[in-house]
């Protein structure tokens, strides 16, 4: 399961790589990004990060690290016994804090999180992967079994797999509660099970509702009015309780193993690549779902294992330990504001055609592509606040729009033209 090195074909072009403490390369992509390393937690596979009732928690191989509320200091946890191979999720539930320990169980704390003891009476399996909580009831998708349920007493588990079918795959690695249900991704085939809390069934969605063949979700998140679905490959919307989604692609190249976390305004996910690479991407919550994901950052040699998001920063759990970064200024990648709204091309990189959104007055402005020696590549005037542009006939490589409105400034941005 925890896999460190995913060989992924590259894109045709370059990264800005930056490491924890010093500031991004790509002034003009991701401004000034600086990273802390949270020294307190150790330099190793740090794999998972929760925030729960505002503290933080972080978790290794076999320990639990607990912050102080502003996250300014750290206390490791007494070793789980017998030791698991790492703990994937943590969750607070009726004054305890249980811990799932792969290939061994599920463990659980009255002491938020000092010490632990071995808590898997009942419980089916060694693989425990996601905790969710539904109508006072505290669920485990599990890597194994499918998907097992604390009892009303809080004293053992039991299987909660009815409707499930081990011809299909008991094998979960995500598992969400939403306003209307519970949702499971489960096997590599992009299925989704979904729970009908009447019938106390899981109602397996083969073709209508799950997301793609060949697609494993490793995340979910709920924001305002979508779940989010975090796969092997891909990231996806759903508006409707996971009944359809929508492939969100723009800005976001193919990567392995996104995870995921939102703020009041933002959602953040991560995208695993190459020789063990992240991207740290974000989109405002409120954005539709054509906008385009931003990069944050890129991180060389690191591979992540979580997202959080507590006081004003996003940490990220690697296999290097634990990292964080403000999200506010420093973090934000500035959206050219004109006077008041963005704009942005959209998918970046791209072949053939691309969008233009903005938020000025139809005719008030100009649009320019510039290639890197300064020629205009393409020039025009803007006529619609989403507008399609045709760079069929441009040459692959590297380059430079502005927009420049009425009583403004000129202001820039930088566009990826893909091999076809």
């Amino acid at each position: 399961m925890k896999i460190i090195c995913f060989i992924i074909s590259l894109l045709s072009f370059q990264y800005a790589f930056a490491q924890p403490g010093v500031t991004s390369g790509d002034q003009a992509e991701s401004g000034r990004v600086v990273w802390r390393v949270e020294g307190q937690v150790p330099i190793a596979d740090i794999y998972a990060v929760r925030n729960l009732g505002g503290k933080l928690y972080a978790a290794g191989a076999g320990q639990v690290y607990v912050s102080d509320r502003r996250a300014t200091s750290w206390t490791a946890s007494a070793e789980l016994n017998p030791a698991p191979a790492g703990i994937d999720d943590l969750i607070s539930f009726k004054g305890k804090l249980y811990a799932t320990g792969y290939g061994k169980g599920i463990y659980e704390s009255t002491d938020n999180g000092r010490n632990w003891r071995f808590a898997s009476q009942g419980f089916s399996g060694t693989a425990p992967m996601r905790f969710a909580e539904r109508k006072g009831t505290l669920y485990v998708a599990t890597d194994d079994q499918g998907v097992q349920q604390l009892n009303a007493a809080g004293t053992g588990w039991v299987a909660f797999n009815k409707g499930l079918d081990f011809r299909s795959s008991y094998s979960f690695n995500a598992i969400i509660n939403t306003d209307s249900c519970l949702i499971g991704g489960m096997g590599a085939n992009g299925t989704l099970a979904v729970l009908d809390d009447q019938t106390a069934q899981w109602d397996i969605r083969y073709h209508g509702g799950r997301i793609l063949p060949g697609l494993t979700t490793f995340d979910f998140v709920q924001t305002g009015k979508h779940t989010w679905a975090f796969t092997n490959s891909r990231a996806y919307a759903s508006s409707n309780h996971g009944a359809t989604w929508v492939h969100v692609p723009a800005g976001m190249r193919h990567g392995s193993v996104s995870r995921a976390t939102a703020t009041a305004t933002h959602i953040y996910a991560a995208v695993n690549f190459g020789d063990n690479h992240t991207i740290i991407y974000n989109r405002p919550i409120a954005a539709p779902l054509s906008e385009a994901w931003t990069t944050v950052d890129t991180l060389a040699g690191y591979y992540t294992y979580a997202l959080a998001y507590a006081n004003g920063r996003v940490y990220v759990a690697t296999q290097k330990g634990l990292i964080s970064t403000s999200t506010g200024p420093s973090i934000q990648v500035p959206r050219q504001k004109i006077p008041q709204k963005g704009f942005f091309v959209y998918p970046n990189p791209s072949i053939g055609h691309v969008t233009l959104a903005n938020g000025l007055v139809a005719g008030g402005d100009e649009f320019r592509l510039s290639d890197g020696s300064g020629k205009v590549a393409l020039s025009g005037r803007v006529t619609s606040d989403s507008q399609p542009l045709d760079i069929s006939k441009l040459a692959p490589g590297t380059y430079y729009y502005s927009l420049t409105g009425s009583g403004t400034v000129e202001h820039t941005g930088r566009l990826v033209v893909e091999m076809p």
